[in-house]
C-alpha cells in the first residue's frame, strides 16, 4: 500500500487541470485499479440465496436491510454516531469498516452481526435459525454437510452482497471512452487530481483501499476518536477508511458521523482539513461535477439483483 501512497502522490502533483481533462495515462494509472477484477472465491446460486435471506432477516434486533436498504443504494441517509456506508460495490474494495480494521468482507460481516445483532458465537445463531426454519432450510443446500456457524453465515452475506455491483459512465471513461463524459465533468476529474483527492480517493472506487488521518494537515474535532478506540495505539486517534466515492453523489450525509450534509460542503472540508487548501469554488462546482458524473450507474439492477436472491430464498 506505501508504494501505491507514493505513486498516487507523484501523479497527482504532475496532473495538470486544462479544458480537455487530464491526460489519459494519468486517468488509467490513477483510476484503473479495481480490487473487484481480482478473482473472487467460487460461491454457487444457493450461498448467495442463503446470504440474502440472512440480509433480509431480523436475526437481532433488526435485519441488515433495514439499515443496508437495497433500494437506497444500501444505506440510509440517517445520521448516527457512525454513519451507515453503502454496501454498494463493497466487495470491490480492500479495506472494510470505518476503522479500516476488518481483514476481509466476510470478517466486518462477522464483526457486524456480533456488534448489531448480538451473534457473537455458533449457538447464538443456531438459536436464531430454530426460530427461523426458513432460513435453516437454506443452510443443507448450500454448505452440504456443514453445521450452521457464523463463517458459514458471514461469506453467504458475503456472496450476496458480491453481487451489489454498479456500472454507469465513469467505468466508460475510465476503460477509455472520453465522450462518456461531458467537458465540463472531465474538467471535474482533472481537478480532482490537481488539487490532490486521488491521493486518497485513487482507483476505480475512489477510495475504499486505505485509511488516513481525519485532520492531516489542519486538525478536525471529532469526539469519536476512530481507528484508536480499537487498537488503543495514539497513533491511530481520528484514523479513518477513504471511503469509495463512487457513489457519493447520492450517499449523504457524509464523513463517518454523517456531520456533513451536502457534497460541497465536504467537498471543502476535505481540502482544508486533509490537503491544507482553501478550493475555490470554481474547484469545489467541478469536483461536485465529477462526483455526479461518477454517480450515474445503472442502479435498477441493484434491487433486483438483491431481491432475487431474497426471492429465491423465500422460495426453497
Amino acid at each position: 500500500m506505501r508504494w501505491l501512497f507514493g505513486g498516487l502522490v507523484a501523479l497527482a502533483a504532475m496532473a495538470a487541470c486544462h479544458p480537455a481533462g487530464p491526460d489519459r495515462a494519468h486517468v488509467e494509472a490513477l483510476f484503473s485499479l479495481d480490487a473487484g477484477r481480482r478473482p473472487a472465491p467460487a460461491s454457487s446460486v444457493a450461498v448467495a440465496a442463503l446470504g440474502g435471506a440472512l440480509f433480509a432477516h431480523r436475526l437481532g434486533a433488526a435485519s441488515c436491510r433495514e439499515c443496508h436498504s437495497p433500494t437506497s443504494y444500501g444505506q440510509d441517509g440517517l445520521v448516527h454516531q457512525r454513519n451507515t456506508p453503502t454496501l454498494v460495490d463493497a466487495a470491490r474494495q480492500s479495506v472494510f469498516g470505518w476503522d479500516g480494521l476488518a481483514p476481509s468482507l466476510a470478517g466486518m460481516v462477522q464483526r457486524e452481526l456480533a456488534t448489531h445483532h448480538g451473534l457473537v458465537h455458533d449457538a447464538s445463531l443456531q438459536a436464531v435459525l430454530q426460530s427461523h426454519p426458513d432460513l435453516q432450510r437454506l443452510f443443507e443446500p448450500a454448505f452440504p454437510g456443514q453445521a450452521p456457524t457464523l463463517d458459514l453465515a458471514a461469506a453467504a452475506i458475503s456472496a450476496h452482497l458480491a453481487t451489489w455491483r454498479s456500472r454507469g459512465r465513469w467505468d466508460r471513461y475510465v476503460d477509455g471512452d472520453d465522450e462518456a463524459l461531458t467537458a465540463a465533468e472531465r474538467v471535474g476529474v482533472a481537478t480532482f487530481i490537481e488539487v490532490g483527492c486521488a491521493i486518497c480517493h485513487g482507483g476505480r472506487n475512489l477510495g475504499g483501499g486505505s485509511v488516513h488521518k481525519l485532520g492531516l494537515i489542519e486538525p478536525y474535532e471529532s469526539a469519536d476518536r476512530g481507528r484508536e478506540q480499537v487498537t488503543g495505539k495514539a497513533t491511530d486517534r481520528h484514523v479513518w477508511k477513504a471511503p469509495s466515492l463512487r457513489l457519493a453523489a447520492h450517499t449523504g450525509p457524509y464523513l463517518h458521523d454523517g456531520s456533513v450534509a451536502t457534497l460541497a460542503d465536504v467537498v471543502r472540508l476535505m481540502g482544508r482539513h486533509e490537503l491544507g487548501k482553501h478550493l475555490a469554488a470554481s474547484q469545489v462546482a467541478a469536483i461536485v461535477t465529477m462526483l455526479r458524473a461518477v454517480g450515474d450507474v445503472d442502479v435498477d439492477a441493484l434491487p433486483r439483483t438483491a431481491s432475487l436472491a431474497m426471492e429465491h430464498a423465500r422460495d426453497h
